[in-house]
């Protein structure tokens, strides 16, 4: 028992390292890198960091611990499982296999790549993030709207007294107060389903939706991420076949069912170039189209490569665009329905108005 919550409070403390340490992997990759330039050997630079963080009581030393002894078979990648990103580590495992020259160079470029990376990571998280917790924000509202402003009109007007927009408002009011947890449960559970399945889910209806808002941002982040990742990769030398073999050890399962797909289409003698191998719906049409054209290049490799470098600038853009879309999209609905709910609620209140005028004509009379 005692062993068990030892190990349980290690590992506790390895992801709180590693949390910590990919918050500023960019820095560590560009250090790592000028160590190499000096002839240092990495095993001996992430000693002395281990060292270091445990003099200074870090949160980062048990996880330099447990890099060093990850790095006893000799893997980078391997080493900084649960640190680098999946694309990250196809990098590291390509550039470590070109020796300590490369892997210095690697490591500077993916410094300056992974800064990009985060970049666009925090653009595609704020086009997620936004138009959920609007969604939320717009629930409450109604929420607190039907079970404080409803509840009194209906007793002062009985609900078969009010206007057409007026009983839209009391069935939907009711509604929500009757099931209002349970929509509320279901909209956090579809979410979160959401979320779960976008890595995961494969077939011929996720490829027809991915072309879609919200799948499009994941299918335009994951795709581009796999172009770098590969033009790195054919950058150090390996490649193309070899390229995609590597980056299937580390995919998702949507990722790894593109990339099975795109090896079996270069299998086949009728595919004339590799850019068709890539029509797979695994990038959008234009990366689609610009990896035909590097394909038909005297030097397609090179062509390939140009590609990866400039990927990550113009999918930014791509997603802040896409993004756009469907906050524009959202804010109509959100618009939509809080125009009917406020039609209802003054078409009601001119209604009670007007009652409680006929109510005192009368009584003066």
């Amino acid at each position: 028992m005692i062993q068990a919550m030892a190990n349980l409070l290690q590992s506790f403390l390895i992801w709180q390292g590693q949390v910590s340490l990919r918050a500023r992997r960019a820095d560590f990759y560009y250090d790592l890198g000028m160590t190499l330039d000096d002839k240092i050997p990495l095993f001996t630079t992430l000693r002395k960091y281990e060292s270091r963080a445990r003099q200074r009581k870090q949160i980062t030393a048990p996880l330099f611990l447990h890099i060093l002894k990850r790095m006893q078979s000799g893997s980078l990648s391997e080493a900084l499982r649960g640190v680098a990103a999946d694309s990250e580590l196809i990098m590291l495992d390509a550039v470590q296999a070109s020796g300590d020259a490369a892997l210095s160079s690697g490591l500077k470029f993916l410094s300056s790549t992974v800064e990009k990376i985060d970049h666009l990571k925090a653009i595609a998280r704020k086009a997620v993030i936004y138009p959920v917790v609007m969604l939320m924000v717009f629930y409450a509202m109604l929420y607190g709207f039907s079970v404080h402003v409803v509840p009194i009109l209906s007793s002062i007007l009985p609900p078969e007294k009010w206007p057409f927009l007026g009983k839209l408002l009391y069935a939907t009011s009711t509604t929500i107060q009757k099931y209002g947890i349970y929509i509320f449960v279901s909209f956090i559970l579809g979410v979160w389903a959401f979320v779960y399945s976008l890595p995961r889910w494969t077939g011929t209806l996720r490829r027809r939706l991915d072309p879609y808002p919200p799948w499009v941002l994941y299918r335009d982040f994951s795709g581009a991420m796999l172009i770098v990742s590969l033009s790195t990769l054919m950058r150090s030398g390996v490649s193309l076949r070899s390229s995609l073999e590597r980056a299937l050890r580390y995919s998702s399962p949507w990722l790894g069912w593109h990339l099975r797909e795109i090896l079996t289409r270069l299998s086949r003698p009728s595919s004339s170039t590799f850019g068709e191998a890539f029509q797979t719906g695994v990038v959008n049409q234009y990366l689609e189209d610009r990896i035909q054209d590097a394909a038909e290049r005297r030097n397609p490799v090179e062509a390939f490569v140009k590609i990866g470098v400039g990927s990550i600038d113009r999918l930014a853009a791509s997603i802040e665009a896409s993004a756009s879309k469907l906050n524009s999209a959202l804010l109509v609905v959100c618009g939509l329905i809080l125009g009917l709910m406020m039609g209802g609620f003054f078409s009601t209140a001119m209604e009670l108005q007007s009652g409680i005028a006929n109510q005192s004509s009368q009584v003066s009379k």
